[in-house]
Order: C-alpha cells, then sequence, then structure tokens
C-alpha cells in the first residue's frame, strides 16, 4: 500500500535531492459537518440516497435555502468541496417542479462543461428527473445546437460562445423567455482583461433577458476571495448574499517547502522534473502546476526524454478537445502517472483521486494556491503538495514566511468597469444586438460621455427605434475577450495555424528568433511579420528557451487621486507608456546562453498608474549614507511590483514599472502601472491598500539573506536594462523612510 509518509521520508535521504525539503507543515484532516434539517423533492431525494448521501454539508444546505428563497449567492468554499452539487440540486428541483424552467451554466473552460454534462447525466439517471442537457460551444455541430434552442432545459457554455451567439437572441427566444437561473462556475477566473470582458458579456446578456422579460437568479461557484460581494456584483450588476463557512472533510496534507537553492546547478523546472519522476516511479499519481504554457511543455518534454518508460504527458488550454478529453480521461483512470499541466487543470474537473500535487512557482495567488493544493488528497485520502518557489522576490518570501499562505487571508479578485477600450467594444456589441432606449446602454454603468464618440466615429446612430450599431463589420468579430482591443498574430507553422495569440503576447512570446512551444514540440520562429499577423515557425528541436527585454517611457496624462504622506505622496491616474522591445536572451536550464538584438517597433497604450514621488529629503539621506540613489529607487520599484500579486489577483506580467531619479518637475518617481490598454484595476487596488503593500515589502526584502541584491529580492529576469543599477541597502532605507 501506498504511504504519503514513506515517500517523504525516503526524498529527504535521497543523495539527489540533498537534504532540499525546508519545511514541513502538516495540515490535519477535517471532519465533516453536516446539516440534517434540509428537505428534497422526490427526484433529488432519490438521487441522493442512490450515491449514498444522507445529509449535505453546512454550506451545501445554507446555499441550497439561500437560493430558494430568491436570493442571488455566491458560494467561495474550498476546491472539492461540493460546490456542484449546490447548484445542481437548486436547478434540478425546480425543473422537476416545473418543465418550463431553464438555466444557463457558464464555465470558463471547455474541459470543465464536459466534466459537468457527465455529472448531470448522471443525476438523470439515478434520479428519474426528466430533462434535456447539452454542451453549446464551437465544437458543437449545427443541427445539435438547434436542437438544444428549442429543447434543452439546461446548457452547458463558455464566455467565448455566449459573446459569439448573443447577436442571434432570436433563435434563443424559447429558451431566455423560460431562463431561471445563470450558473457562473469557477468564477475566481473572470479576473483582469477577461474578468473585465466577461463583465460585459453578462451585461449584454441582461438587456437580451430584459427584453425577452426574464430575471433570472444567478449563483456564483468561487475559490475564496478577499472581496466576493464586490467581485460578485462587478461581475454581474446584481446584489448578493454570501455562503463561506465550508462543512466538507479532508485528508491529511503535507505541505512540503523546497528549498531550490540548496541544488543552484538546477533550475527550478529541473528539479521540479525530478520530483515528478520520483514519486511516478515510486507509483504515486502527480499532477504538476506550471506558470506558463512554455513551462508545461518544457518539463514534459524533459521528463519524457529522460525516462522513456514513464508516461508523461502535459495538459493546456490551445489543445484539442479531442486530445484534452483523452488526457483527463487516461488521469482520472490511472493509465498516466503524471502530468504536467497549466492552471487549466486547477478547475473543479474531475480527474480522480491525486496523491501528489507539484506547484512550480507560485500560481499568482493565494486563492490560486489552495486551488492547486486542493487537487489532491480527495475523499479524505492522505496528500503532499511540493511547493517550489521560482526565483522571484514574493516566492521566496512565501516559502520563508509560510504563515501567509496558512493563514488564508486571500487577495481580491479585480475587475474595471472603467476601460473605455472595453466599454466602448461592448457598448458597440450590445447595440448590434439590440437598440438602445438611451445612451446608458447597461443598468448600472454611465456610458453617456462615450456613446458621442462612437456616433462621430459613424458606428452608432440614432434611430426611431433607438440607438442602434452602423458598423460595417461584426463587432463581435474584433473584440477578443483576453484583450483589450487590438489585432491578434497567427502563429503558422507547416501551412496551419497553431495559435492566435495576442500582439503583446507575441512581441513576448513569438517574435523572431523566439523558441515557441506547442503541445510538447518546440518551433522556432523564422519571423514575425506585424502586417501579415503572422509568426513564421518551423519544428525544431533546440535545447534552450527565450526570454525578452524590454525598456519602457511613461508620461502622466491625468491625476485622479492622491494621498500625503511624510516623506512621499501617492498618487492614482492616467498615463501613456511606451514599451521597446530591444531583444531577447536565450537560456539553457538556468544559464544565460546568448542574447540577441530585435528591430521591433515600440508598443504605445494609455493605462492606469500609481505613482510616488519623494521628498527631497529622502534621496539626501540615502546619498549621506554613500549609497547609489538611482539603484535604490530601482530595486524598490522590483520590490513593490514583486510583491503586488499578494495583494491584487494578477500575474507580475500584468504589471510594469519604472523609477526616475529625476521626473519631469525634478522629484525622484516611481511608477507600476496596470500593462493592459485602458487599465484593468491593479492600480487602482494598490493606491487603495499601499501601506500593507509597503510593509510587506519591507519585509520582504529585509530578510533575504543576500548581500547586495539577487532574483528572491530585488532583480527582475525581464528588467530590460539587467538589473543595473541595483542597490538593496539603498532600497530598504528608502522603504523605511515611507512607512
Amino acid at each position: 500500500m501506498k504511504n504519503i509518509e514513506n515517500l517523504i521520508n525516503n526524498i529527504k535521504k535521497e543523495k539527489i535531492f540533498k537534504n532540499q525539503i525546508k519545511q514541513i507543515i502538516t495540515i490535519p484532516e477535517k471532519m465533516p459537518q453536516f446539516d440534517f434539517d434540509i428537505a428534497f423533492s422526490s427526484g433529488i431525494k432519490k438521487y441522493l440516497e442512490k450515491i449514498n448521501i444522507k445529509n449535505l454539508y453546512i454550506h451545501q444546505a445554507d446555499a441550497i435555502k439561500k437560493i430558494k428563497q430568491g436570493h442571488n449567492t455566491v458560494i467561495t468554499t474550498p476546491t472539492a468541496s461540493g460546490k456542484t452539487l449546490i447548484f445542481n440540486i437548486s436547478v434540478l428541483e425546480t425543473i422537476e417542479k416545473n418543465k418550463n424552467t431553464n438555466a444557463l451554466f457558464i464555465y470558463p473552460a471547455k474541459a470543465l462543461a464536459n466534466d459537468q454534462l457527465n455529472g448531470l447525466n448522471e443525476i438523470k439517471k439515478l434520479s428519474g428527473i426528466d430533462f434535456t442537457a447539452g454542451i453549446y460551444d464551437g465544437d458543437t455541430p449545427a443541427d445539435k445546437k438547434r436542437y438544444l434552442r428549442e429543447n434543452a432545459q439546461i446548457i452547458l457554455t463558455n464566455p467565448y460562445e455566449l459573446h459569439q451567439v448573443l447577436p442571434y437572441h432570436s433563435k434563443w427566444k424559447k429558451f431566455f423567455k423560460n431562463l431561471k437561473y445563470i450558473v457562473l462556475d469557477e468564477a475566481h477566473r473572470y479576473r483582469g482583461v477577461f474578468g473585465s470582458n466577461v463583465a460585459f458579456v453578462i451585461r449584454r446578456l441582461k438587456n437580451i433577458l430584459t427584453h425577452y422579460g426574464s430575471s433570472p437568479l444567478f449563483i456564483l461557484s468561487t475559490a475564496s476571495l478577499a472581496n466576493p460581494l464586490e467581485f460578485a456584483e462587478k461581475l454581474t450588476g446584481e446584489k448578493f448574499v454570501l455562503v463561506d463557512k465550508n462543512g466538507a472533510p479532508s485528508g491529511k496534507k503535507h505541505i512540503i517547502l523546497w528549498d531550490a537553492e540548496k541544488l543552484p546547478e538546477k533550475s527550478i523546472n529541473t528539479q521540479t522534473k525530478d520530483i515528478l519522476l520520483y514519486t511516478c516511479q515510486n507509483s504515486f499519481q502527480t499532477l504538476v502546476f506550471t506558470t506558463s504554457r512554455r513551462l508545461a511543455e518544457l518539463i514534459r518534454i524533459w521528463a519524457n526524454k529522460e525516462k522513456k518508460d514513464v508516461e508523461i504527458l502535459s495538459y493546456r488550454a490551445g489543445y484539442e478537445p479531442s486530445t484534452r478529453r483523452e488526457i483527463e480521461k487516461k488521469l482520472k483512470t490511472g493509465i498516466i502517472k503524471g502530468l504536467v499541466s497549466t492552471n487549466a487543470l486547477e478547475l473543479g474537473i474531475d480527474i480522480g483521486q491525486l496523491d501528489i500535487i507539484i506547484i512550480s512557482g507560485y500560481p499568482g495567488s493565494i486563492s490560486s494556491f489552495w486551488q492547486q493544493a486542493g487537487r489532491a488528497g480527495r475523499k479524505m485520502q492522505q496528500s503532499a503538495v511540493f511547493f517550489l518557489p521560482q526565483e522571484d522576490a514574493m516566492q521566496k518570501y512565501l516559502v520563508n514566511n509560510p504563515e501567509i499562505l496558512l493563514n488564508m487571508k486571500f487577495e481580491n479578485a479585480v475587475i474595471s468597469l472603467d476601460n473605455k477600450n472595453i466599454l466602448s467594444g461592448h457598448i458597440l456589441c450590445a447595440l448590434s444586438e439590440i437598440p438602445a432606449k438611451n445612451k446608458n446602454i447597461f443598468s448600472d454603468i454611465d456610458t453617456s460621455d462615450i456613446l458621442p464618440s462612437l456616433i462621430e466615429k459613424n458606428l452608432v446612430k440614432e434611430t426611431a427605434k433607438g440607438f442602434i450599431y452602423s458598423g460595417d463589420v461584426r463587432p463581435q468579430n474584433v473584440i477578443a475577450l483576453d484583450n483589450v482591443g487590438g489585432k491578434n498574430i497567427k502563429i503558422i507553422a507547416d501551412n496551419k495555424i497553431l495559435e492566435e495569440i495576442s500582439v503583446t503576447r507575441a512581441y513576448r512570446e513569438a517574435h523572431t528568433g523566439a523558441i515557441y512551444l506547442y503541445n510538447g514540440e518546440t518551433y522556432f520562429i523564422k519571423k514575425m511579420d506585424l502586417n501579415e499577423g503572422i509568426a513564421y515557425a518551423e519544428k525544431k528541436y533546440v535545447d534552450y528557451f527565450t526570454e525578452i527585454l524590454r525598456n519602457e517611457e511613461i508620461k502622466i496624462t491625468k491625476i485622479n487621486k492622491s494621498k500625503n504622506y511624510k516623506a512621499f505622496e501617492l498618487f492614482f491616474g492616467n498615463v501613456s507608456v511606451t514599451e521597446y522591445y530591444k531583444g531577447f536572451k536565450a537560456k539553457k536550464f538556468n544559464q544565460i546562453i546568448f542574447y540577441e538584438d530585435l528591430a521591433l517597433p515600440p508598443l504605445h497604450f494609455n493605462t492606469e498608474s500609481v505613482w510616488i514621488e519623494l521628498d527631497d529629503e529622502i534621496k539626501e539621506l540615502i546619498k549621506k549614507q554613500k549609497l547609489d540613489f538611482e539603484g535604490a529607487l530601482h530595486a524598490a520599484e522590483h520590490a513593490l511590483i514583486a510583491m503586488a500579486p499578494l495583494f491584487a489577483m494578477c500575474d507580475p506580467n500584468d504589471m510594469g514599472g519604472l523609477s526616475y531619479p529625476v521626473f519631469e518637475d525634478g522629484a525622484p518617481f516611481i511608477f507600476l502601472y496596470d500593462a493592459f490598454e485602458g487599465g484593468i484595476g491593479i492600480s487602482e487596488k494598490l493606491f487603495h491598500i499601499f501601506d500593507n503593500l509597503l510593509r510587506e515589502t519591507i519585509g520582504m526584502v529585509k530578510k533575504c539573506s543576500c548581500e547586495s541584491g539577487c532574483p528572491s529580492c530585488v532583480y527582475a529576469h525581464n528588467c530590460g536594462n539587467n538589473n543595473n543599477p541595483i542597490d538593496k541597502k539603498g532600497a530598504i532605507l528608502l522603504m523605511e523612510k515611507m512607512k
């Protein structure tokens, strides 16, 4: 019989791991808390009896009662706590009583919808409740789509498909008129640019539902957040009640904090591969979470090359649906022992009983960390979670201060309803779908100041029916939910499109000379043609990967808010940013093997920023200590950006930064800005919690054991100036004086 504790003890003894377990934190098993006071319809009662559920957990019963009372409800309990059962019972009990009840289940990933449909069909078989459910997405045949619109009580879809079908709402008339529930599962994924776009897709849907006379209840299922009610209300424009007291059981879980620095000759990713192969060879089913598609592919390639007798697969968005489903099936049935995934498998897809999770690189939020950790040890089994921090200041800080993870003080999920580019695009979509009687296109957002410019550009016109879209192209084809406007780049190899990505991402990953990874294969980008919108690739095995280098310039265009402190003034407002992509570096494992210049036109965008204007006294104090003031600013800028994801659910790549010893008015400035056209709300959130950000950043830099700066505190891997100048001691003094 497999024994997790024996595995951990063996790893401690293995010479190849050089005693790299820094700390083991054991989370004891948690017993269930039940609710004994809830009644069910005959069909649901029959189903629960057949799957041997005698009572619901307290959070399940609480949520079902609130939904029955007519409340929009957001549920924020951990993964594997049975959130799906909540909305399935709520919807199916209503359908059992009234066949003319429809529900729309919206999922952020196709794989999750497929898994949930299997669950619904199982309920249908065991309960005897008569209903029709089906998946409606880009892979669904046209005749099946027609059948579902006319006959289904439950349709499962995703925001991308919804975005495209809303113009054809007349075909959905029957379904929409009887729509009683909208379920948004794994809703925490709707944040940043994607979440801001989805928030407007939901409002467009609500406009259409109002036209057909329906006003459905919203049920949101999400990972734990610091601001669940604010988030749910921003996402949907509705008021919610919260269910967050978890009654589900969990098995004993060992959180293993890994000290990668004890083996400096191997990169974090190579060490991840070593642990993966070791656990798989010892018959422990293991899932690795990485922070990027590229790393998921690389670790899989390395593992398969080293041990051909151990089947390791990779999993990420971008794969064909049939490929993803085959991988899910192989993992669930135990055919494969190891899988390397992006956060695509962080969602609640049923992938069976996993023994080990390896979190290779912090996933961007405490909430996501626990979502990933929760994928192992389901149904009370014992499990282990290895956490390997990348060479990143915040990640090393978390390993050295694990109480931050264990306290589970979750971050804020950020959605922006103020981004003019996103808002303008969805106004055009909304008006192409249904006319607006006044200038406020969405009931809870003032759009009256944007409409005149769209009229002036001949994209909107006023008619007897109201304001309508008057452009030449279908706006839904132009507006991408993952981008803030702009065109995409197609990656083509052997006359086949591998993927289509944003221009910004193409600058970073698909520039001329880049090594692009797709489905376990390496592709060399021969040329990126911006005019054609194509990156030409050829399949080519190489043993290195590439990282972009860039510089930025910034100008303040508007000050929206400010706060006065003793030694500085803090601002939030609008800025204009120019990014210069001057070259890239090629790395083999952790070693830089060459640099190469690029001749790309700069990217210009307007965005939001939080910035610091420092008093001259701090500058003079640092100089008196014979420290490098410019290096101190630069180091503080890197450190503040590195710690920002602790407070706003974002990736460090979602932000940019700049520091100036002398800015336009002669004072020293530090800028932190949203790396998206128009901004997505990160900087504004940091403005409001800046005191906490500063405190944690000081603690992180001071606790790092290095002498003069390193990637664990004040170095940034993508710094266009190669982390020069950097003065760690100066940064500590600067930030201490800012407190």
